[in-house]
């Protein structure tokens, strides 16, 4: 088995915020309103074609309005490369689900790896993977 180092859960959430972060440049992803939290801050849910919902676009086809729209998701995509963002879960409706967005630059805390959920995490990979060599 590949040795995991201390910072691999560190790296699976920089990935999955660069996929997020291709997919808002890509026009796969979207804003697509947004959450206030009751203590303080808020989070934007990410939707588009990939997740089973529809593309933003400006009202009446406007040009000007997609543009925003879509400087909108430029600058959703630059905050999540810099780390200033974060992938913070999904929200599952029927039909398309949602990528749930914040931050502290939104006033929600930063997402940090506990180190004995790491740790636990780990510890529950290694006994699968040990399960399916058997």
């Amino acid at each position: 088995m590949r040795v995991l180092d201390k910072n691999t859960a560190e790296w699976i959430y920089l990935d999955i915020n660069l996929i997020a972060a291709v997919l808002l440049i890509t026009g796969q992803l979207t804003m697509n309103g947004i959450f206030i939290q009751p203590t303080g801050g808020f989070s934007i849910p990410l939707q588009g074609p990939i997740t089973g919902g529809r593309r933003l676009v400006g009202k009446s086809e406007s040009k000007v309005s997609t543009f925003i729209v879509d400087s909108i998701d430029f600058i959703l995509a630059i905050l999540l490369i810099f780390g200033q963002i974060s992938v913070r879960g999904t929200l599952i409706s029927s039909g398309y689900f949602s990528i749930i967005v914040s931050g502290p630059i939104f006033g929600a805390s930063k997402t940090e790896v506990s180190e004995e959920a790491k740790k636990e995490f780990f510890e529950h990979l290694g006994v699968f993977f040990k399960g399916k060599r058997s």
